[in-house]
């Protein structure tokens, strides 16, 4: 009866997700790009002088997607379990502020068949990635939040325009919370959906 509920709710879900996505605050849904070779000009898009092992870069891919490139910058090759062909990643956008906050959330599925995919990222490879482009009134900028290994990355940021209520909890963000963390306080659950460490 559980999983009957679950699948309702998830078909539920989705419609009104795709009705909603540009005003509400919602799931990040990105693709890892199977098909993608990278080239010259991408690797031109990453800074050849940083230490980090994990570089991230955005740019606008069209009208309704962006793309995020990963690039493996550390001595040896990175493992990654991805969770439904998606990675733990989340959209933040510069708030009137001028405060970095999340327009996104993520939620770990606890379906064992989420995690069968793994992949090897070696030395100096690039991946691919698309994920949604919100449009709306407010002018602002947009960055990406990365969390790979229990370490957070950040891409560079983009001027993008989004509706202020992407920063708003919305109900999909409660209700993800009281299904998966009814116990956890208010902090300790936005850091989990968040992606803080």
């Amino acid at each position: 009866m559980k999983k009957l509920f679950h699948l309702l709710f998830l078909l539920i879900f989705f419609n009104l997700y795709s009705q909603n996505i540009q005003t509400e605050f919602f799931v990040n849904e990105n693709q890892i790009e199977e098909s993608f070779k990278s080239n010259s000009r991408i690797e031109k898009l990453f800074t050849k002088n940083s230490k980090d092992s994990i570089l991230v870069v955005t740019e606008i891919k069209n009208d309704s997607l962006f793309s995020i490139y990963v690039k493996n910058n550390g001595q040896k090759d990175v493992l990654l379990i991805p969770q439904d062909n998606k990675l733990t990643l989340i959209q933040e956008a510069l708030n009137k502020d001028k405060k970095w906050k999340p327009i996104e959330f993520w939620v770990n599925s606890d379906c064992g068949m989420s995690y069968l995919k793994k992949i090897i990222v070696k030395k100096g490879e690039i991946i691919s990635l698309s994920s949604k482009r919100y449009n709306g009134n407010f002018k602002t900028k947009i960055r990406f939040k990365l969390l790979i290994h229990d370490k957070v990355y950040y891409s560079n940021s983009l001027t993008a325009s989004i509706n202020q209520s992407k920063f708003e909890k919305s109900a999909w963000y409660h209700r993800f919370k009281e299904m998966y963390y009814p116990d956890k306080s208010e902090s300790e659950v936005e850091n989990i959906l968040f992606l803080n460490k």
